[in-house]
């Protein structure tokens, strides 16, 4: 690392906090969000500190994984939550190769267990309309249909998940027909950057 200067990273969510010591290059290199917040006439410049009030510490911490390694290693505890919160994380740090990374995950995930409800009304909520995530989603509710595995139903209290999930379920399934029920074999559907193969195999 050319700058050996570092930035302090305090993340929060609710009632836990978390911090990090960071080197600043990383962080301004690999992510637009954090070379604007370091730069300029921002109070971050010239405090070197940086603190993200409402996003996940866990998914954070998976970011700093792959800021120092290039990989995403999610230990999944029969939820795949922590790997959709860090493709939003990477969303709003604009930062697409770690959401690659993550949403590999989510495919893995997914060849040995079906997207849950929860997992499905967490990805509507924190994901925007066309997103690949979301597209991710819809595809595993195809896919799980020719596994006879229980599909996911939106809770009706997510008026407005229920709505999209439904619309988007829809589309895919006119779209596509009996043919939609493979589209999730295909990786790639749901990358920006980074090769399905090598993204699989861990590589960078």
């Amino acid at each position: 690392l050319q700058d050996t200067e570092v930035v302090t990273m305090r993340v929060s969510s609710g009632q836990e906090t978390e911090s990090w010591m960071i080197h600043r290059d990383l962080l301004t290199h690999h992510s637009p969000f954090f070379a604007a917040a370091l730069s300029g006439s921002f109070k971050e410049s010239t405090t070197n500190t940086v603190e993200l009030i409402e996003d996940d510490p866990g998914a954070f911490a998976l970011f700093v994984q792959w800021l120092y390694t290039g990989k995403c290693e999610v230990k999944f505890d029969k939820t795949p939550s922590i790997a959709c919160l860090a493709w939003a994380l990477g969303d709003k740090l604009h930062c697409p190769t770690f959401q690659d990374r993550a949403i590999c995950r989510l495919i893995a995930y997914n060849q040995e267990y079906p997207l849950r409800e929860d997992a499905m009304r967490l990805i509507y909520n924190v994901s925007p309309p066309g997103s690949r995530l979301r597209m991710f989603a819809v595809d595993s509710v195809c896919w799980d249909r020719t596994k006879n595995k229980k599909l996911p139903q939106i809770g009706a209290a997510d008026i407005m998940a229920v709505e999209d999930f439904n619309r988007d379920l829809l589309e895919r399934l006119l779209e596509y027909g009996n043919e939609a029920e493979n589209l999730c074999s295909y990786g790639a559907r749901y990358l920006k950057v980074l090769d399905y193969g090598t993204c699989v195999m861990g590589g960078n």
